[in-house]
């Protein structure tokens, strides 16, 4: 690692906003980041301590293979995540300084991951926790306690307050971005309710239609603390494993509850946005109608037989998000998504967004 502090700073918090900017990628960030220790392997990851769950989310220099056995079992036996769970938010920390290393040589996690992937030691910083959930930037490393794993320790320190501001301005995008689509789709003119639930099953946007099914009680109601709950058993816990970061639900799921129809639908994120934003699932309430039936992803792609690329912006539009976001998260121009979504609308006869979600919603087709 270079010795010069103020270059060293300069480096990694111009990274951090240049990554945020879109001008580098916040994979060159971690790269760099794994570069200042000896065998060096960084991530961002989360940990759930109720849960006893978690992922390296973003990572660099660790195999699909050794994320697959840290996200699969490991993350619930990671003996530094204790300490990690209640330790200082912002302060930067040595593996020592969380677990003593003759005590973690007898952990499993120490023989069965660290070692086979020639690690021994590691240096972390919780950037963010939220009711038990911690969201951590570690360097893992072969080098044990030393001069270089303090002076990593000490600018992940540094690093801490950029990074909760990337934090806290993916939470304000997201939130600003679904309350302005919660208005420009216009369900309310369709009489269709719509709420945007983020991570904890809180709200981030409600249209007026759904504000009113709410106060009504008897299909969604929200808590105090502003958290969704359906009135349906079923539902709810759908709703909440679609909100599990850890989530392999389908992306699709609609249900009866009450005189309303309720449909979840789990939105699509690039990794990056997943992990700084959280998960996001759409909630559209509708009247129920005898002759509606559930609506089905699946039998809607071969009914008007979709391709998959159509299929992937009919996922995108009934998600909410622009031809332009629809674009950047399959890595296509957006001139191509244009012209997916344009042979999308030809094959449904749908003639826009809102007539795509009246079809979806349960009316009839254009």
């Amino acid at each position: 690692m270079k010795h010069d502090l103020k270059l060293i700073d300069d480096e990694f918090i111009d990274l951090v906003y240049a990554s945020l900017l879109g001008e580098t990628s916040w994979q060159h960030f971690l790269d760099r980041l794994a570069e200042t220790l000896p065998d060096g392997k960084s991530t961002l990851f989360y940990h759930d301590q109720y849960k006893a769950s978690g992922a390296l989310s973003l990572t660099s220099g660790l195999t699909e293979k050794q994320i697959n056995q840290y996200d699969t079992y490991f993350c619930r036996i990671n003996p530094w995540m204790p300490k990690a769970s209640v330790r200082t938010i912002g302060l930067g920390v040595t593996a020592e300084q969380m677990l003593p290393y003759d005590q973690l040589v007898k952990t499993e996690f120490y023989t069965d991951f660290l070692v086979p992937a020639g690690l021994s030691s590691a240096v972390g910083v919780t950037i963010v926790r939220n009711e038990g959930r911690s969201f951590l930037l570690s360097i893992l490393t072969s080098d044990r306690e030393s001069e270089r794993t303090h002076s990593a320790a000490e600018l992940l320190t540094r690093l801490a307050p950029h990074l909760h501001r990337v934090f806290k301005y993916y939470q304000n995008r997201s939130f600003n971005r679904f309350s302005k689509e919660a208005r420009g789709l216009a369900f309310d003119a369709i009489d269709v309710g719509l709420i945007i639930v983020g991570d904890n099953s809180r709200i981030k946007s409600v249209s007026e239609t759904a504000q009113k099914i709410i106060e009504h009680g008897t299909c969604v109601r929200t808590s105090a603390s502003g958290k969704l709950h359906i009135a349906s058993h079923e539902a709810d816990t759908m709703l909440q494993r679609m909100l599990d970061r850890t989530s392999v639900e389908p992306k699709f799921a609609s249900y009866i509850v009450g005189d309303a129809k309720v449909t979840l639908i789990h939105v699509q994120k690039d990794r990056f946005s997943f992990f700084f934003e959280g998960p996001t699932v759409v909630v559209i309430l509708e009247p129920h109608r005898a002759q509606q039936r559930i609506f089905d992803i699946e039998e809607f792609v071969s009914m008007h037989s979709l391709t998959a690329a159509e299929a992937r912006a009919l996922n995108g539009l009934i998600g909410g998000r622009s031809a332009d976001e629809i674009a950047a998260e399959a890595g296509l121009s957006r001139e191509t998504i244009r012209s997916q979504i344009k042979s999308l609308y030809a094959k449904t006869n749908a003639g826009s967004q809102i007539e795509l979600i009246r079809m979806i919603a349960g009316f009839e087709s254009p």
